[in-house]
């Protein structure tokens, strides 16, 4: 898998992205990591998800109870 070809400003918030979340084991959000290096969350989630290590990142808590939700609408949907 190739991965995408960033530019050098992207690059050096690739490596600040990796200096925090590595020695935390990668388990963060992006939210989280863009609240610690002062940086937009979506610039953070490009960055990650240019690089693949989105599933390296802990999911924020909106993301996780997404699956209730779509649970939730499709039993309404359904009437049950």
């Amino acid at each position: 898998m190739s991965r995408a070809v960033l530019s050098v400003r992207a690059q050096a918030l690739a490596y600040r992205i990796w200096g925090y979340a590595s020695p935390l084991g990668w388990d963060v959000t992006a939210g989280q990591i863009a609240g610690a290096l002062g940086v937009d969350p979506r610039r953070v989630g490009r960055i990650v998800a240019a690089r693949g290590w989105g599933t390296r990142l802990r999911a924020s808590a909106s993301v996780r109870g997404s699956e209730a939700m779509v649970s939730y609408v499709d039993d309404f949907l359904e009437g049950a």
